[in-house]
């Protein structure tokens, strides 16, 4: 039966005081009734009471001094032992040296004595025997030392492991923190609202999901500044928690979006919260001695009613805020009141997005990567874009986990690799040989049958070079590990990089990433946009930076929007950088434009 790693260090640590506590106690013991006169036991007393002195005692100078006086005793008293105890308290005198003392040098001089010493201790023994206790001697002062140095350092490793562990305990708390409470609020954030509505809805309890969003509130940010923008959502934070917040779970969604958790019985329930809370924003917030009003639209979805799923029921309540922000806002609405609706322009948007590709409302949009020490625009990602021949642009938010839903994604990522392998490889032969290309794989696509087969057929059916090719993965494609990095080591076999996309917004990213092949690291947008407002972001920020180079990754950031962001991550050393502070996505016609300078606008 194997030890907990827990015991195995426990057992290490008390090794050496149980040598030394049961050596002192043999040794005193033996030279006390093998000694034959009154003197040797005077001389055996004084060693017992300066060893155990000095083994209680601290300092390790004192320490020294009283061993020094107890083995001065000790040697003295020998003379006085016959020869078969000699043997046995010079080998045991010679382990509570080696365990007692840190430094060697006590058990060598001992080593020593008892070299000179025996010899002449008595003649009448036969010089074989003397020869082989001598020989011992040599041996087991080496052994012991050797043996007392591993353990002694395994004790000093462990107390650097107990320290370590214990300040890793602290920083992981804190992460735990940050993992799951808005730095800005100090309200419950994404993460931790999706554990609680598991928790809710495995009670099955009738639970009301409210989606709230602050009418107007980029007036905020863009006539008074980000900063009075933040103290104003700390202030809505204060307010919901004053208002509703004995009989709600609060959380921060993003931005100014809330939502909140509501058991109820009755639907009316529901209703007069949301009516106290809108009635609770009649009252002005005070920013910058200015008095600022707010109003809610606030869009509600039901478990069981509308639906037993988590993040759909949180989309319901999404859509039925944005219904009351198309109309009067100020307002609530019930995601059943607009279900017929919005369920008639879904299948409308599925049976039209099957058809895309062949009625060419499809096109591919592209992003600069720029290299952030030169301003060079180093690569390009490719980014899909839908235009509805009746409902104009569709937002890729939509269509795409719509296209994931219903299998289309496939079709669609193939022809997306096809269309941007094809118009990259013109631009290179145009004058931009070393321009990379990006493009992200869904789930749908990375666990199609064949497909890294797939790609490598269309990088050749596009002479498209496979070391300028990057795919970038999500965290979410590598649940099943063996597979993934079976699928992925293929793709590296033939030179394509791969990157993990919106790091750190996954399950599980350090603990999978050491066994991935991976080339690159994405970090999410969602850090950069909080990096110049929130120390913890920041911090975050640099630490994936950090972790990416340990591992001889490079980094890339997206979402870059403004000078700060771009001197911080240029501070931390990243790599590569992406966002409207560079350039925002653009038709091919606008990029080839681009490309002849080389480093964006």
């Amino acid at each position: 039966m194997k030890l907990p790693q827990v015991w195995k260090k426990r057992l290490m640590h008390i090794t050496p005081n149980v040598v030394i506590l049961f050596a002192a106690i043999s040794l005193s013991m033996n030279m006390i009734r093998s000694v034959s006169s009154s003197q040797g036991l005077t001389l055996s007393l004084i060693f017992a009471g300066f060893i155990f002195a000095s083994i209680l005692i601290r300092p390790l100078s004192l320490k020294y001094v009283l061993a020094a006086i107890a083995f001065f005793a000790f040697f003295n008293a020998l003379p006085d032992l016959s020869f078969d105890k000699l043997v046995s308290v010079m080998y045991l005198s010679l382990i509570l040296l080696a365990f007692l003392l840190p430094s060697p040098l006590p058990i060598f001089l001992a080593a020593g004595y008892f070299l000179y010493f025996i010899p002449s201790y008595s003649p009448e023994e036969p010089m074989e025997m003397i020869r082989t206790i001598m020989i011992g001697i040599i041996v087991n002062t080496i052994l012991y030392s050797l043996l007392a140095f591993y353990l002694r350092n395994l004790k000093q490793e462990n107390a650097v492991n107990v320290e370590l562990n214990a300040k890793l305990n602290q920083a992981l708390g804190k992460l735990e923190h940050i993992a799951y409470y808005d730095t800005l609020t100090k309200l419950p954030n994404r993460e931790l609202l999706m554990e609680r509505m598991f928790e809710e809805l495995t009670k099955e309890a009738k639970t009301a999901v409210l989606f709230l969003d602050l009418d107007h509130f980029k007036n905020v940010n863009d006539m008074m500044g980000h900063n009075a923008g933040d103290r104003m959502l700390q202030d809505v934070a204060s307010l919901l928690s004053d208002t509703v917040g004995h009989s709600c779970f609060i959380s921060r969604y993003a931005g100014d979006e809330f939502v909140l958790l509501m058991r109820y019985q009755q639907q009316d329930e529901i209703e007069a919260l949301v009516e106290q809370l809108i009635h609770a924003f009649r009252t002005p917030f005070l920013i910058d001695h200015k008095q600022i009003y707010a109003t809610l639209s606030v869009g509600i979805s039901l478990y069981p009613e509308d639906s037993r799923d988590a993040d759909t029921l949180i989309q319901y309540a999404d859509k039925a805020m944005y219904s009351v922000k198309s109309g009067d806002k100020n307002g609530f609405r019930f995601f059943s009141a607009i279900k017929s609706e919005e369920l008639l322009r879904q299948v409308k948007l599925e049976n039209d997005l099957r058809s895309a590709v062949s009625r060419r409302e499809l096109a591919v949009h592209y992003q600069p990567l720029v290299e952030m020490s030169t301003g060079r625009i180093r690569g390009l990602e490719a980014l899909l874009r839908w235009t509805h021949p009746e409902l104009g642009p569709v937002s890729p938010s939509v269509f795409i986990p719509l296209a994931e839903q219903t299998g289309v994604i496939v079709e669609l990522g193939e022809w997306v690799l096809n269309e941007a392998c094809g118009q990259v490889r013109a631009w290179q032969l145009s004058g931009n040989p070393d321009l990379t290309l990006a493009v992200n794989i869904s789930i749908r696509q990375f666990r199609s049958p064949k497909f890294a087969s797939k790609v490598i057929s269309i990088l050749e059916n596009t002479d498209f070079e496979p070391a300028l090719l990057e795919l970038e993965i999500t965290e979410s494609l590598v649940q099943n590990l063996n597979e993934s990095v079976m699928i992925l080591g293929e793709l590296k076999r033939q030179g394509i990089k791969i990157s993990i996309d919106d790091f750190g917004t996954g399950y599980s990213s350090l603990s999978v990433l050491r066994h991935l092949p991976v080339d690159l690291l994405k970090i999410d947008r969602s850090f950069t946009q909080e990096m110049t407002t929130a120390i913890p972001a920041a911090s975050i920020v640099k630490l994936i930076i950090d972790i990416g180079h340990s591992m001889n990754l490079q980094v890339i950031c997206e979402g870059i929007e403004n000078l700060q962001e771009f001197k911080m991550l240029q501070q931390y050393g990243c790599e590569i950088g992406q966002g409207f502070y560079f350039h925002r996505p653009s038709s091919p016609e606008e990029i080839e434009t681009l490309l002849r300078r080389r480093t964006p606008a």
